[in-house]
């Protein structure tokens, strides 16, 4: 049975274009647009991402990409368009577009990866996933105290979309996507990724994923595909993975297919080994019993040869023979 997997883009492509788009400097083309064209595709990809936000499964990290650009592009708009009202009223605003997009970045990403057993510490949970403290500081502040400064939050805005492409964007592979065919910038379709390509694609879609049905839809693609290829797919992201995250669930999942593999090796092993024993139990009982027998046979003929003796004795009378220790019976001569 085919499984889909819902995406709100329409193809592998289309993802790849908002990540240039928001990261220009990233991805450089020989026609790399500059000053408003590049302005003006960076609008362009926060409005695609809003109507992806619409269709619903979009990644937590692409919303906080496109709001933490759509903050920046205000505060250039701003910046640029001096008028009456560029005071502190436009400062403020701009303070607080900041504030909700870096607070909203950092909030839902400790929740998607909230230990659900035991409350964490949103410290803890940022030291797992490889967040700098300074982040949660800083989204502590802007939600319960006083509004951090516009110099504090531009910095933190840059550092939290490198933070963001080196975690989620930089991952995404160009050459494949999940269906095993992706389509060109330029409307071209590639040819045929290779099994291990696809389950890169599908690892790394797993690895950076925080929707838990998309999850579940990976897996499920996953247990069809060869479970050498797997493993070799994930041992390659393993070694090339840069960013803790990537090592910690790429660890963690080769750790859990071996697991895997263990428990369904492991009856099938443990009934050969049983059906051996019950060979080797069934085999030392027939020759426990063909030793019995035989000794049961042996006592059978002494016995008949000692009766047969005494009969003859008894008949002939005494007389002299040789002595023989195995026939010989004795008599009583008499009681004391």
């Amino acid at each position: 049975m085919v499984q889909y997997i819902f995406t709100p883009w329409r193809d592998q492509a289309e993802l790849l274009t908002v990540r240039r788009q928001l990261y220009p400097n990233h991805h450089p083309t020989p026609t790399a647009p500059t000053g408003d064209e590049a302005l003006r595709e960076k609008q362009e990809a926060v409005a695609r991402v809003s109507m992806w936000m619409q269709r619903g499964n979009c990644p937590h990290l692409v919303e906080s990409t496109a709001l933490l650009g759509a903050a920046i592009l205000s505060d250039a708009q701003t910046t640029s368009e001096p008028s009456s009202l560029a005071g502190s009223s436009s400062s403020y605003a701009v303070r607080a577009a900041y504030s909700a997009a870096f607070s909203r970045f950092v909030t839902g990403l400790m929740d998607s990866h909230q230990d659900k057993a035991r409350k964490m510490s949103m410290y803890a949970v940022a030291k797992s996933v490889g967040l700098p403290a300074t982040f949660v500081e800083l989204r502590h502040q802007a939600t319960h105290e006083q509004l951090p400064s516009l110099t504090r939050l531009r910095d933190a805005a840059g550092k939290a979309l490198d933070w963001i492409y080196e975690y989620y964007w930089k991952h995404l592979d160009e050459a494949a996507s999940p269906a095993g065919e992706v389509a060109g910038e330029c409307g071209s379709a590639r040819a045929p990724a290779s099994a291990t390509t696809v389950c890169k694609a599908l690892l790394m879609e797993l690895f950076t994923t925080e929707d838990r049905e998309a999850e579940a839809r990976i897996r499920s693609e996953l247990k069809k595909r060869k479970g050498d290829e797997v493993l070799a797919a994930a041992m390659e992201i393993n070694e090339a993975a840069k960013s803790a995250k990537l090592i910690r669930k790429s660890a963690a999942f080769m750790r859990e297919a071996l697991e895997e593999e263990k428990r369904v090796s492991a009856p099938i092993d443990a009934r050969s080994q049983g059906t051996a024993r019950d060979i080797e139990a069934v085999r030392s009982m027939l020759q426990e019993d063909r030793m019995e027998l035989e000794r049961t046979l042996a006592d059978v003929r002494s016995s008949e040869e000692r009766e047969q003796h005494v009969a003859r004795v008894v008949k002939e009378g005494p007389s002299w023979s040789r002595y023989d220790r195995r026939s010989w019976v004795p008599k009583p001569i008499g009681i004391v």
